[in-house]
């Protein structure tokens, strides 16, 4: 069963990869990050305002398909309608050489508040709930949050508030996955919370 996700993600990232049309440009994308980004994601992906999610470092195919699910109206989480409105006309091109951009960027490390249950956070983080069989964060984001390019975003450094708002949509049904729906709804609101203070902290 492994081996056949490994394979269906090995195709989805060939299809990606081999899209009709120029392949993504890092300086195009700068273009695109500076004019139509930066306000909100910063320039360089580090985003100060903790509505707004960190960038950098993100794997580029997981920035490029939410942003067209956010440009097309499909995904409506968070602040969704105003990123919408802030893109215009941006072109799918825009957007792979935007994403492409962003992933080259240096993440910077965020922080732990040490008053929201570190401890809590850090042992949902690294193995679950095993009495709720809630799985641990980092069987499928890894050992810092790093990820699995094409198939499981970059958490690491993440803005806590963020994470809790993305926890919730899943747990309501708002947001659509699958896997991240069925974890979501088995954690408490304090867990939710501890789980996404200790994020922000990893690196």
């Amino acid at each position: 069963m492994k081996r056949l996700s490994l394979v269906a993600t090995a195709l989805l990232f060939s299809a990606w990869a081999g899209a009709a049309g120029p392949a993504a440009n890092v300086e195009r994308g700068k273009q695109v990050a500076t004019t139509v980004c930066a306000s909100c994601h910063a320039v360089d992906g580090n985003s100060g305002i903790a509505t707004y999610p960190r960038l950098a470092g993100q794997n580029a195919f997981y920035i490029e398909q939410n942003a067209k699910l956010i440009r097309d109206g499909k995904r409506t989480t968070g602040n969704a309608k105003e990123m919408r409105d802030q893109m215009g006309a941006v072109s799918d091109q825009d957007l792979k050489d935007a994403a492409l951009y962003f992933s080259k960027q240096y993440p910077k490390a965020g922080e732990v508040n040490p008053k929201i249950s570190p401890e809590l956070g850090a042992k949902i983080f690294r193995g679950g709930i095993a009495e709720r069989k809630v799985p641990a964060c980092m069987s499928c984001h890894g050992p810092n949050g790093a990820g699995m390019p094409n198939e499981y975003p970059r958490i690491s450094g993440q803005h806590a508030s963020y994470v809790e708002t993305e926890l919730k949509a899943y747990r309501d049904g708002v947001r659509k996955n699958a896997k991240m729906e069925k974890v979501a709804k088995m954690l408490t609101a304090e867990e939710m919370k501890a789980v996404a203070n200790f994020i922000q902290g990893t690196y």
